[in-house]
């Protein structure tokens, strides 16, 4: 079978061979979806072993291979009903528990449709014979291929060692590396996240839109929850947005993460915007601060102050820029401009794709390294630019847009205006200042 173009899978074996790598099996569900398009609702049970697996060879002769239980092959076709979303050259199949025993056998009251036909146009696709589980398919696989004896990179060390009695190789651990591969977007990913910022920009004016004195912040997250889901977007749990919530019955904390909250909103009350959610695989994430009703003009200032430091941060995305640079950027106008305490700003530039935070630092690029070493920037990677000002004296401010660094300015994935959201009474329906 001869695999529809993946631009990601060529992105990851042209960086193979500065690593020394005959093949990679990635295992992980972002790689595999990475490497493959392939997902199910079965990764989000987030089980410890693998529901699926992808291996990608250094010799381009050999066909990039797709693992999955053999009973999810008219999965696949459903993700190619409208393009080819899943490419691989081959497909190699296993037992997952007795589901695909018992979906061999065939019904006689059920007359299959178009799914059918479609899912039986991939059985010339499916190499070997189908395994007992997920390792015994990929060693098949290893094997078929010449692979023993040779350097394999994994993402998850388990199945090297469950497969190193069939198939003997040197093992290399290939998580940093995968990083290094992802950060970086195809001009299909690109296109893939402007979609992504359309979506984003509806969602913050909707969570915008549900602000007044008198709302209840439980039933806005709610709300927030159900427009994202009724636009393809998964949100990242029952809350909708990281901050806000209360720990007592009257204060409201817009600064908390995600807490339930114990009294409405009232007048003056300072609510963070940030939604976060997945769109086709892809992270939603972006920030903007409002008021409910109108903002004080010490605020107002103080909220510009902000948003022009940020200006000045996004002017820097450029290639070969480090993000290490950027906190002082914002410190210093923070300080110029007499914002009480410009040190309470915390400036984090990250990656961004199939995880919210993709930083290409070696284990554990989460630490101070993410911030302090930073990372130097690349034209295509996608860059969120995450600027939170955890002032006191007159409240916090927070901000983010997610950008695309090209050889120029970089380019914005969202359309919103960093601009303060007031709302202008009890019923009335927020506007930008």
């Amino acid at each position: 079978m001869t695999a529809p173009s993946n631009p990601r899978a060529d992105r990851l074996r042209s960086m193979m061979g500065s690593q020394g790598l005959d093949a990679v099996v990635l295992s992980h569900p972002h790689d595999v979806r990475y490497a493959t398009g392939y997902h199910s609702v079965l990764e989000r049970w987030g089980q410890m072993e693998p529901m699926a697996a992808a291996i990608v060879y250094a010799d381009p002769a050999k066909p990039l291979t797709l693992v999955i239980p053999e009973a999810n092959i008219g999965l696949v076709a459903v993700l190619n009903k409208d393009g080819d979303a899943c490419t691989f050259g081959e497909v190699r199949t296993f037992d997952m528990l007795n589901f695909c025993e018992v979906s061999r056998y065939i019904d006689p009251d059920r007359h299959g449709g178009q799914l059918a036909q479609d899912a039986g146009a991939m059985m010339g696709a499916i190499a070997g014979t189908c395994q007992p589980d997920v390792a015994a398919a990929i060693a098949s696989a290893l094997a078929d291929y010449g692979l023993a004896g040779k350097t394999i990179g994994f993402d998850e060390h388990r199945v090297s060692a469950r497969i190193s009695g069939t198939v003997a190789h040197h093992y290399a651990d290939v998580l940093d590396f995968m990083m290094r591969v992802r950060v970086v977007k195809t001009a299909e990913e690109l296109a893939r996240y402007r979609k992504v910022g359309t979506l984003a920009d509806r969602i913050i004016a909707h969570a915008g839109s549900l602000l007044h004195e008198g709302a209840d912040w439980n039933d806005v997250q709610a709300r927030i929850c159900d427009f994202m889901v009724r636009n393809a977007v998964i949100p990242v749990d029952e809350g909708a947005m990281l901050f806000g919530g209360a720990y007592e019955a009257d204060e409201f904390i817009p600064d908390l993460f995600r807490t339930r909250g114990n009294r409405t909103l009232r007048n003056g009350d300072i609510v963070i915007l940030e939604t976060q959610g997945i769109h086709d695989g892809f992270w939603v994430d972006i920030n903007r601060t409002a008021v409910v009703g109108t903002a004080t003009p010490e605020y107002r200032r103080q909220h510009d102050v902000l948003r022009d430091a940020f200006v000045k941060m996004v002017d820097q995305l450029r290639p070969g820029v480090s993000t290490a640079s950027l906190p002082a950027i914002g410190y210093e106008h923070l300080k110029a401009h007499g914002i009480a305490t410009p040190e309470k700003l915390l400036v984090v530039a990250h990656g961004i794709g199939l995880m919210p935070l993709e930083i290409p630092l070696p284990f554990p690029a989460a630490g101070l390294s993410g911030v302090k070493e930073g990372f130097v920037l690349e034209e295509d990677m996608l860059i969120s630019l995450d600027s939170l000002y955890f002032g006191a004296k007159l409240g916090p401010c927070h901000m983010e847009n997610v950008y695309a660094i090209t050889a120029g300015a970089p380019e914005p994935m969202y359309a919103a205006p960093l601009k303060l959201f007031e709302t202008a009474g009890a019923d009335a329906d927020p506007v930008h200042s």
